[in-house]
């Protein structure tokens, strides 16, 4: 029973702390408002109901407006994100099952191949940030090319070149023909088309009108609600007054986490989450190839 009333408590200050001190001094206006209305006003201002009825319905059509765009921005990022995870794992199994071995010698380039994936999508992931590299990902590529991360714009897109110069040489070496090479790059495309598509994203905000406008006049409309309340209501205002307010404002708060799917908010795409879940994908994938090559070998020799 416990156990219960405190996850319910923290519902509660979670769901209330997430739009902030802005409820707070939304509490403390209505509170002034309705004391002062009550005790110390002689002449008393009264607000017809119809003007505030229109606002608040223009005001939730805006927001209505403003929100969709944001989620599907939102929704986009995550989409692409999706597609980038099915990409990856295409583009480690077909790194494992193209690539010609050594004769008897497991392929190096797979698993350089692999390492490089798992520091393009961290690297990425840094990018849409605006951050730069993390210096974790030095263990995955020589120290020479890490070194160029901060000379370069899109240090991201600067290691899926290199791996593909990489399936170039193969190419060269002839470990891989023409058809495997080409299913290569075509999967490397899908990569770079989901990066682009996440650039965009992260390149291109809301137009301004989308982002300020409803925040100017959920303000305003959060002032003049308890004005045309308080006549009516009386003392019961700051608590009707600020449970409006507060709907209006926590919908304004997930509109802006929601417009920014790659920056830090509650609604953030976890990217870093999805990049581990990529690595644990990949290094899975290259420990079954091999004991698989293994057994194969082991099969082969049986039947010599």
């Amino acid at each position: 029973m416990k156990a219960a009333i405190a996850k319910k408590y923290r519902l509660i200050i979670k769901t209330l702390g997430y739009v902030g001190w802005s409820l707070f001094w939304l509490l403390l206006w209505d509170i002034a408002i309705t004391v002062d209305f009550m005790l110390f006003l002689d002449t008393r201002v009264k607000l017809p109901p119809m003007p505030l009825t229109l606002l608040g319905s223009a005001l939730v059509v805006l927001i209505s407006f403003r929100n969709s765009s944001a989620y599907n921005r939102w929704w986009e990022a995550r989409t692409l994100w999706g597609a980038m995870v099915n990409s990856s794992r295409s583009f480690a199994r077909q790194v494992l099952v193209l690539l010609d071995d050594l004769g008897d010698e497991i392929n190096p380039v797979k698993s350089t191949l692999l390492r490089r994936h798992v520091a393009y999508v961290n690297c990425l992931a840094a990018h849409l940030r605006g951050k730069p590299c993390p210096k974790e990902i030095n263990a995955f590529l020589p120290m020479e090319e890490f070194a160029r991360c901060g000379t370069t714009n899109n240090f991201a897109n600067d290691i899926l070149n290199g791996s593909a110069a990489l399936l170039a040489k193969e190419y060269k070496a002839g470990r891989l023909d023409s058809i495997r090479l080409a299913r290569l790059e075509s999967t490397l495309v899908d990569l770079s088309n989901s990066q682009g598509g996440m650039e965009r994203i992260a390149s291109t905000p809301l137009p301004y009108p989308y982002v300020y406008f409803p925040r100017l006049f959920i303000s305003l409309f959060c002032v003049i609600v308890p004005i045309g309340l308080v006549e009516s209501l009386g003392w019961f205002t700051p608590v009707a007054s600020t449970v409006v307010g507060f709907m209006l404002l926590a919908i304004e708060q997930i509109g802006t986490d929601l417009q920014s799917p790659f920056h830090n908010s509650k609604h953030q795409i976890q990217m870093e989450s999805i990049c581990e879940t990529i690595e644990i994908n990949l290094q899975s994938m290259q420990r079954d190839a091999l004991i698989a090559g293994r057994h194969f070998t082991q099969s082969e020799s049986a039947l010599a």
